[in-house]
């Protein structure tokens, strides 16, 4: 039975079958700006018509020297994963093996990225579906104006898009009702599979590794890839938690890396936000995220 301890059952190296989905279709000339959550899908959603995004949308990043793509799936440890070992090209601090996100509106990047995806070595990571949209929505939660009202857990669990769709809306100064825009929203509560699936259903990676089991699973990708022919070595990792936003349980210690609303609940046990009066989010987050507990539990 699935629960928030429940870890994923594929994890390590996988059998790649081709490029992701989203890249497939980019290379194909079709527009980014189609494909992330466009302005006609948000205004049926807000119309009342749930209907899926028109693509399974995920970021990629790459090295070419290290031979080496990563897809950053939110809230599955990318903070770990670029800050805290390979950077991003962009940040003033990065190192020599720092990864650059591919510009999805340069059709040039899209196919050097659709172009090595069979010999580049492909990863990403996972994590527990009911522990990661606990997480979604603590961290999204605060980028709503107060002004506009809290939207609780109970609300969000039932469609975890909503916390984008408020952003359409606008405050007493006319003005968005998030800090950040819809697409960050929209796309930070995605499923997993969006960073994980060709358009055929197949893997589109080499390896996956579990938020769970981070500084283990992560050892042990770098330990693959340094043993690739040909390839420059990555330096060794340096022991350190991982940093996904976990909280101790210690009551009184226990705190986020981000501020919440006063009153949002963080339990220890996040089990309590799927029990009692909000059963119902048990039944509404595993059938948003059908698709991950059918790939990976």
């Amino acid at each position: 039975m699935l629960d928030a301890a429940t870890l994923a059952r594929i994890h390590g190296l996988v059998t790649k079958g081709g490029p992701l989905a989203v890249v497939s279709k980019l290379a194909e000339g079709r527009k980014r700006s189609d494909l992330l959550f466009p302005p006609d899908w948000v205004k049926q959603r807000l119309a009342g018509d749930k209907a899926d995004p028109p693509s399974k949308y995920c970021n990629a990043m790459i090295s070419d020297k290290y031979k080496l793509i990563y897809l950053k799936c939110p809230k599955t440890a990318s903070t770990s994963v670029l800050d805290g070992y390979f950077s991003n090209c962009v940040v003033p601090k990065r190192y020599d093996y720092c990864l650059h996100m591919v510009d999805y509106t340069n059709i040039t990047d899209v196919k050097h990225l659709l172009s090595m995806w069979d010999e580049y070595f492909v990863f990403g990571f996972s994590r527990n579906v009911l522990r990661r949209a606990v997480s979604q929505y603590h961290y999204l939660a605060r980028f709503v104006k107060e002004e506009c009202g809290r939207m609780s857990w109970d609300t969000y669990c039932r469609d975890p898009y909503l916390i984008g769709d408020i952003c359409a809306k606008q405050d007493a100064n006319g003005e968005s009702c998030c800090t950040h825009g819809l697409e960050h929203q929209y796309l930070h509560v995605s499923p997993q599979v969006n960073c994980l699936l060709t358009e055929q259903g197949k893997m589109a990676v080499d390896w996956i590794g579990r938020v769970e089991h981070f500084e283990d699973d992560f050892v042990k990708l770098i330990s693959i890839l340094n043993a690739r022919p040909g390839v420059p070595s990555l330096p060794a990792v340096q022991p350190r938690k991982a940093n996904y936003n976990a909280s101790p349980c210690d009551a009184h210690r226990r705190m986020l890396r981000w501020q919440l609303w006063n009153g949002t609940e963080n339990p220890c046990d996040k089990m309590e936000l799927y029990q009692g009066q909000h059963a119902h989010c048990l039944s509404s987050i595993t059938k948003f995220y059908a698709d991950d507990l059918a790939l990976l539990f």
